[in-house]
């Protein structure tokens, strides 16, 4: 080895792959389409503007810091500020206001993502964060039951609400739970939506089966301990 040249050795890994940020979050954004679209159906076009101001919320405020903090690279582009915002949508009612969506929105991206880093650093998932943040201050618009557009403007609760209470009326059955036609989050709603979305995933090879199969197979077997109905809780 020449003494007198400079070797540049970067950290380990070294492997090197087609497989960009951008491209996954291209990726999951396309896979959560199905879910949207069976939330626009069944609850209706609210749950498309809600969706859209979380993302524009997330997106403007990941905006703002980055030119705050002056940094070089421009995180906007990877889509994943934009995959941020869906997934606060998909876990809030579709009677959430817009301040409710902004609040949350600046929580995810300026509390849970930029302060510990930007993506990848940072220690827990920024929508789940925020919409943990947004039951702990407004609970009651979290959990309430909510006008359904979609559904003759009528009000409901979720079905394990209605479990949780000892309610059997009025229970929704197993079709249309697994198509959609009940209430909850925006993005929870439909398991068939959500199984296409995954499926693509898989095609895609952004995920692998172990980790939604271990989680479903959880809910069951916890299910049947409990004496409650696997069916029931996986969908």
């Amino acid at each position: 080895m020449d003494e007198d040249k400079m070797y540049l050795v970067s950290p380990a890994p070294h492997i090197r792959e087609d497989i960009t940020i951008r491209g996954i979050m291209r990726d999951v954004l396309i896979a959560l389409i199905p879910a949207l679209i069976a939330a626009v159906i069944f609850l209706g076009w609210r749950s498309l503007y809600v969706t859209a101001v979380c993302v524009f919320s997330c997106v403007m405020t990941e905006w703002i810091f980055v030119k705050l903090m002056k940094k070089k690279t421009n995180s906007i582009k990877d889509f994943s500020a934009a995959v941020t915002g869906v997934l606060l949508a998909f876990n809030l009612p579709v009677s959430a206001p817009w301040w409710m969506c902004v609040i949350g929105s600046v929580f995810a991206i300026a509390i849970v993502k930029v302060a510990f880093g930007g993506i990848g650093n940072n220690i827990v998932n920024p929508a789940l964060c925020a919409r943990a943040f947004l039951l702990a201050c407004f609970s009651a618009r979290m959990t309430g039951a909510a006008f359904i557009p979609a559904a003759d403007a009528v009000t409901s609760a979720t079905p394990l609400s209605l479990l949780a209470e000892g309610i059997s009326t009025g229970m929704p059955s197993y079709l249309d739970m697994f198509l959609g036609k009940m209430y909850g989050s925006i993005g929870e709603i439909s398991a068939l939506a959500l199984l296409i979305g995954g499926i693509y995933l898989l095609i895609r090879k952004v995920i692998t089966l172990r980790i939604p199969v271990f989680y479903l197979l959880t809910v069951a077997v916890f299910a049947l301990i409990a004496g409650e109905d696997p069916l029931f809780h996986l969908l």
